[in-house]
């Protein structure tokens, strides 16, 4: 739509306030002849400086930076402007600059994630809200790097983006964390990009600093155990109570594919017996409180019946009215490092491992349907289990076997 304001950008050297070979440099916003400065805060050297081009000469680090500032403020001030007409105000130069300096009440990001945690976050699941509580954490660390407490939501760009990816990919751990992989990084700045498509939705930025991102992951093979590798961690002596539990809630998953979460929740009315006698767990997996609760069926093997049993007296189980005396997560996790240190395994044990396991050394890999495999994972899509049948070799193998011994008749 064609405005009916006239408006400009241009920036201007203040040679009257040179010192020491250097000028401030000025950036003017002029709205239907009306204008206001305001300094940039970076001062050039003025015999560099193109009036007429609006450019800067020279290659030089600082150049490059008093550029980029140059980049951000044109940015800033553009997206100001839109931002007045798409909400019908009246559009002067002041008030563009007043949202750039951000002397107006306009939305911050903290008042964004505020507003997710306050309202939306409490229909997420508590593992998906620990995740952006995650991200919230390095936002406000990288808030801080630059020197910021808050920033404008109508100031974020594609350049801050850029920045915060960078920064996730560079920052060093503290204690007890692990470098940021490239998948990390993509998860948070999709948790990132979200937060900001709620505020475009909400009409606090009129610009989806987003547009022109692309996620990039990188697709690897998920780490499982073989069948010998599952028997030495069944077989492994632990003296040890909670770790030996542990390792049973671990060699459970194998065999029925449950979460961490979903053996925590595991209780008896989830155990049902069908009219040929046979043992299935019945479990509903959802992510938020707001989607659909789907239902998944798995039925249950010797080796798990038996863990069940195992347990039917536990007096921890019984008090927690659940079948397994489950420890916590952080715990949990600690412990498989030493089942898996004692069973002689050079893997890094996590329990999720045990989900990826019964995906493909319990199932696929034993002839069992992709379809199947899906509806006991509890997946809504079956392209999220085709993860697991990318590249296995003992499927490949049993596959091929045949051609193989076709060919072998053919060549005597």
């Amino acid at each position: 739509m064609k405005s009916k304001h006239s408006f400009s950008v241009n920036f201007y050297v203040r040679s009257d306030r040179k010192a020491f070979g250097s000028a401030p440099l000025y950036v003017r916003i002029t709205v239907d002849g009306k204008m206001v400065y305001f300094a940039t805060k970076k001062s050039v050297d003025p015999s560099q400086w193109d009036q007429k081009a609006q450019r800067l000469k020279g290659n030089s680090i600082e150049n490059n930076a008093i550029r980029d500032r140059m980049r951000q403020l044109i940015n800033e001030i553009g997206a100001a402007y839109d931002e007045l007409r798409f909400q019908k105000e009246l559009i002067t130069a002041e008030k563009i600059k007043a949202k750039v300096e951000g002397e107006d009440q306009g939305k911050t990001l903290k008042a964004l994630i505020k507003y997710h945690f306050d309202q939306p976050g409490k229909l997420l699941a508590a593992g998906t809200l620990k995740n952006y509580y995650s991200t919230e954490r390095f936002l406000s660390e990288f808030l801080k790097k630059k020197k910021l407490s808050d920033i404008q939501l109508a100031r974020i760009d594609f350049k801050f983006l850029t920045d915060f990816g960078v920064y996730l990919r560079t920052k060093t751990p503290d204690k007890g964390q692990r470098v940021c992989t490239n998948n990390t990084v993509m998860k948070h700045m999709e948790r990132f990009q979200k937060l900001m498509g709620l505020a475009l939705k909400f009409g606090w930025i009129v610009r989806d600093p987003f547009i022109h991102f692309n996620r990039k992951l990188v697709t690897k093979d998920r780490e499982i155990l073989d069948d010998a590798e599952i028997a030495l961690i069944q077989d492994v002596d632990l003296p040890n109570y909670m770790q030996s539990v542990v390792r049973d809630m671990f060699v459970f998953s194998c065999y029925t594919g449950l979460a961490y979460s979903e053996i925590n929740a595991l209780s008896s009315h989830h155990i049902t017996t069908d009219n040929e006698g046979t043992i299935w767990l019945v479990m509903k997996r959802k992510k938020t409180l707001t989607t659909n609760e789907r239902s998944f069926h798995v039925l249950v093997l010797p080796i798990a019946l038996a863990l069940i049993q195992k347990y039917r007296v536990s007096p921890e189980a019984i008090n927690r009215e659940t079948v397994f005396p489950c420890p916590s997560n952080q715990y949990t996790n600690r412990a498989l490092k030493v089942v898996a240190e004692k069973a002689g395994l050079n893997k890094n044990l996590t329990f999720h491992i045990a989900r990826h396991t019964f995906a493909t050394t319990i199932t696929l890999e034993k002839g069992i349907s992709i379809e199947s495999v899906s509806h006991m994972l509890g997946h809504s899509s079956i392209r999220t289990t085709q993860i697991y049948s990318k590249v296995k070799q003992k499927k490949v193998a049993s596959e091929m076997k045949y051609l193989f011994i076709a060919q072998q008749v053919m060549l005597q």
